[in-house]
């Protein structure tokens, strides 16, 4: 592949090209060990890190000796972490599997890349207020959402998959992969959308915050917040098929019943 520097086009302009592998279809296959999914190596992925800015952004935050590791047992649990001095300032869980959509009453199935957990992490942050932390943070974050969804667009490519499915561990996180991302059921976007419509005053954090400290409540019930799928579409004309007015309707439904307040 050729070299191209992060700040041209991204993944979602980008042109099919040599690069790409074919996705594993042997479940019973033997893995190889720093060979994610049985088909790129460490450094297939360390030079998708580098053409979506990962690596040059973490550079640029002080971190100069990067080390790779890929692990996994299968499908259904591979491991990606990216470490400088001991510390984990990238750490991604994946799977492939198959899901189940509706399209107009039709039902078909189509192999997704599944991130089951997704972490940045800035040791070397100068700003560790721990009050300006998100739920599930421990440092700041290396702010690099837009590099990551690259990265993420690269490895569907790669993979010759359908697209992606992301559990949000919380609401923050939903809230920055909305931009590329859907929720499945109408259930989830509609709960979605009552904490931005009922909580308009109050920034991400503190929403993210009262959500995990169980201070949000629908009507008298506690709402908790639950890492439901939220999915993208590589062919993106997919869209309107799936969340159709059909979708619409019952988002809205459910939406109307939605009365979100803080626990006294």
């Amino acid at each position: 592949m050729a070299k191209a520097s992060y700040n041209n086009p991204r993944f979602f302009d980008f042109v099919y090209d040599e690069f790409l592998s074919s996705v594993v279809d042997d479940q019973t296959s033997s893995f190889q060990e720093g060979v994610l999914f049985n088909s790129l190596t460490s450094e297939n992925v360390l030079e998708l890190l580098d053409i979506t800015g990962i690596l040059p952004e973490i550079k640029k935050k002080g971190y100069e000796k990067v080390y790779l590791e890929i692990s996994g047992t299968g499908q259904d649990f591979q491991r990606i972490v990216l470490t400088s001095e001991k510390e984990i300032l990238l750490h991604l869980r994946l799977s492939i599997h198959e899901y189940r959509l509706e399209i107009n009453d039709y039902f078909f199935k189509e192999k997704y890349l599944i991130i089951n957990w997704l972490q940045t992490r800035h040791p070397k942050s100068l700003s560790m207020d721990k009050s300006r932390l998100y739920p599930g943070q421990d440092v700041p974050g290396l702010g690099i959402f837009h590099q990551i969804a690259d990265f993420i667009g690269f490895l569907i490519l790669s993979l010759r998959l359908n697209g992606a499915v992301i559990r949000p561990e919380y609401f923050h996180d939903a809230v920055l992969f909305s931009k590329k991302f859907h929720f499945l059921t109408p259930e989830a976007q509609a709960l979605f959308l009552a904490l931005r419509r009922d909580f308009k005053k109050e920034s991400i954090r503190e929403i993210s915050t009262y959500l995990h400290s169980d201070k949000i409540q629908d009507h008298k019930n506690k709402v908790q917040w639950k890492a439901v799928e939220m999915i993208l579409f590589l062919e993106k004309t997919l869209n309107p098929f799936v969340f159709n007015k059909k979708f619409d309707k019952k988002v809205s439904k459910i939406l109307d019943s939605i009365k979100l307040s803080i626990v006294e």
